[in-house]
């Protein structure tokens, strides 16, 4: 054998000896590379399946928050487990493990389970963990609701009867949203309005009331300025209604305390004056001549030969006598309550059985104001005086709603006399309260439709959620009732009044929305 071919076969021997040894390194290299890419998929798989689990728990968790507040545990319990299996499909799952934990206003999901490994099996993991968490908010924590209630004479009959059902619902189900170990979390209050809202004739003597007419209201109506209307009331025998006439503009679109050195913020009671007798007058610049005129609240004797119309309305020495009774041409009881057979509002309560029975006592007379129901309805949820009932605005647990309802446009009725108007929670149109001292049904509606619009806006600034239902009426809502609530979702427009529950039932709903906190 030649020396060339003894080095090529020692050559070939050499690089077949090398190979062997690059790939068992190659072998050993390729072990974690392996590895990796498995424990990779199985990572992917894990989390693939750990979002799955989420998502089933979230769903959970929203269907449980719709629970009333106090549930048992065990049926928490046994609710979450067929809900959770119920959204969930992952076959990769292994055993879940759910607990659910109550605490104060919300819920804490968890979920644990695993997944089988593959490749990362080698490693001696035969599984991985997954964990999905989810807390929700439990029932409507605290809350605070003025229900402001449509109480006008053409509410009368079946809405009305209709609008106590609903309401009622509406209170039972909020009642059964809020934690019941929690004394203060539902706080209700009503208020029945019409052209005028009646406070309860039990707060005569409150620091807030005023007596008289305040020159900031405008012009008064008797002889004598800022004439003490309870001792009116007192010489006739009567006893005040326990109604109330708007405050003077601006303050009757706030919620501005009422103080004793700023008389125009005070409240001043209602007291429909003894119209004329029925005989000629002598009319004013815009009632030329002398005619003969019907004024329907008359009550009493006028005891001056004045032909002037203003003058026997005034005169205070007829308010002596006992008022002779019979109705107006709109219904009204005379006398100088006369439009003020409301029922009295409630001030927040954690009591339904009393907000029930304050809406069960509904009645239905006069015309419409909105935006007198709704001063008061705001009054019921603020912190500030008359009644500071309500928590500070900046609460972050308590929520302030109101719920408004009613069935007609803003309405001030006009007379065929030279009040041209019906007294009401304004006065009489002449005395200018409105914004105006005369104009036609329209006009006088679209000033309190400007009064509502501007009382809906200070509100929501203020942090009041405002919802608003219409009630049997055709044609387009007037903007001054869809744009004072607090979004398009929370105006109900409902054009046949036995749809009305199911109204009342979505604004509940909603009030319970719940969302998930994390």
């Amino acid at each position: 054998m030649s020396a060339r071919k003894t080095k090529a076969s020692w050559l070939q021997r050499f690089a077949m000896a090398r190979q062997g040894s690059v790939a068992t390194l190659v072998a050993v290299a390729m072990v974690p590379v392996v590895i990796a890419a498995g424990v990779g998929l199985d990572v992917s798989r894990a989390m693939s399946s750990r979002n799955n689990l989420q998502d089933a728990l979230d769903a959970t968790a929203l269907a449980l928050a719709h629970l009333p507040a106090g549930t048992a545990q065990t049926t928490l319990n046994s609710k979450a487990t067929s809900w959770l299996n119920a959204n969930l499909n992952d076959k990769g799952l292994g055993t879940i493990t759910l607990t659910v934990t109550p605490t104060v206003g919300q819920l804490d999901l968890v979920a644990t389970s695993t997944v089988k490994t593959t490749l990362t099996s080698i490693t001696g993991y035969q599984t991985m963990p997954v964990q999905a968490k989810s807390t929700v908010k439990w029932g409507l924590g605290h809350v605070e609701i003025a229900l402001v209630l449509d109480n006008t004479g053409s509410m009368a009959g079946a809405k009305l009867a209709t609008l106590k059902t609903a309401a009622n619902d509406l209170v039972d189900t909020l009642a059964a949203s809020v934690d019941s170990s929690d004394a203060t979390a539902l706080k209700i209050a009503v208020v029945p309005f019409s052209m005028t809202v009646n406070v309860g004739s039990t707060y005569q003597t409150a620091t807030w009331m005023l007596n008289n007419l305040p020159t900031a209201y405008g012009s008064d109506i008797f002889a004598t300025a800022q004439t003490n209307r309870f001792t009116m009331l007192s010489q006739m025998g009567v006893s005040w209604g326990g109604c109330v006439e708007a405050r003077p503009q601006p303050y009757d679109v706030q919620d501005t305390a009422p103080v004793s050195t700023n008389k125009a913020t005070m409240i001043v009671p209602f007291f429909a004056p003894d119209e004329p007798d029925d005989d000629t007058i002598v009319s004013g610049s815009n009632w030329h001549g002398t005619t003969y005129y019907d004024f329907p609240n008359n009550y009493v004797p006028d005891e001056t030969s004045s032909s002037n119309w203003q003058t026997r309305q005034g005169y205070l020495s007829k308010y002596d006598q006992t008022p002779s009774g019979g109705t107006t041409s709109s219904g009204y009881i005379k006398g100088p309550n006369a439009g003020c057979s409301l029922t009295p509002l409630q001030r927040l309560t954690t009591s339904t059985t009393t907000v029930k029975s304050k809406i069960n006592a509904m009645s239905a007379v006069g015309d419409t104001n909105i935006a007198m129901g709704l001063a008061w309805g705001w009054f019921a949820l603020s912190p500030s005086a008359p009644f500071s009932d309500g928590v500070a605005y900046s609460d972050a647990n308590t929520k302030k709603i109101l719920v408004l309802l009613t069935d007609g446009d803003n309405t001030m009725g006009d007379q065929s006399n030279p009040n041209d108007s019906n007294y009401n929670g304004e006065g009489y149109l002449w005395q200018g309260r409105l914004g105006i001292s005369s104009g036609s049904a329209s006009a006088r509606g679209d000033k309190i439709d400007e009064r509502m619009a501007l009382i809906c806006t200070n509100m929501k600034n203020a942090g009041v959620t405002v919802y608003t239902v219409r009630i049997d009426l055709s044609g387009t809502a007037p903007p001054a009732l869809s744009g004072c609530a607090s979004s398009t979702d929370k105006f109900y427009d409902v054009p046949d009044v036995a749809d009305l529950s199911d109204a009342f039932a979505n604004i509940a709903g909603s009030i319970g929305k719940l969302r998930l906190s994390n």
